[in-house]
Parts: structure tokens; C-alpha cells; sequence
């Protein structure tokens, strides 16, 4: 989906892994960021690209939860809703 609501943001799992920035940039985009639940990163990362910062992806070992609590569908919308504004969002 972020694809393709986003082509040119090359990256493979806007969710996943760790964010990693300077001050700097946390000082520029942070405030920017509306979505305070799963969306957050993908908000981050979006708009760090809209602002032409760089964006690197390093690979990480992850161990699943099992016993994770998410709820993939109330998840799923709020991503929806989310990449919809960013795409129709001015700026």
C-alpha cells in the first residue's frame, strides 16, 4: 500500500525494524507527525522524504512476540485512513 499511494519512497517495511535520526531532523519532522498510535513511522518516513532527507534501511534481527495483543484489521484501517491523508495532504 505504501507503495502505491507513495512510488518514489523506496523502502521494504515502514513499520518494522528501529528509527534512528538526529536532532535535527526530529526538531523539523517531529512536530509535523500527527498520528500518535501505529502509524507513526510511516507518518516519519513520508514526510522525511517529502523533505528530501535521506532514508537508509538496515537490516535487523527481530524475534516475533507470539503473544502479540495487535489487532491486524483496526491496524490496517488506520494505516489506510493515514496514507490517504498524507497523499491528498498539502506540503
Amino acid at each position: 500500500l505504501i507503495r502505491a499511494t507513495f512510488p518514489r519512497l523506496r523502502i521494504t517495511d515502514a513499520q518494522g525494524g528501529f528509527k534512528a535520526l538526529n536532532r535535527r531532523v526530529a526538531d523539523e519532522v517531529g512536530p509535523l507527525i500527527q498520528n500518535r498510535m501505529w502509524f507513526f513511522d510511516t507518518e516519519l518516513l513520508i514526510l522525511a522524504h517529502k523533505r528530501g532527507l535521506k532514508i537508509c534501511e538496515l537490516p535487523v534481527r527481530w524475534d516475533e512476540d507470539r503473544d502479540s495483543k495487535v489487532n491486524i484489521f483496526k491496524t490496517a484501517a488506520e494505516d489506510i485512513r493515514g496514507l490517504l491523508r498524507m497523499r491528498f495532504r498539502r506540503s
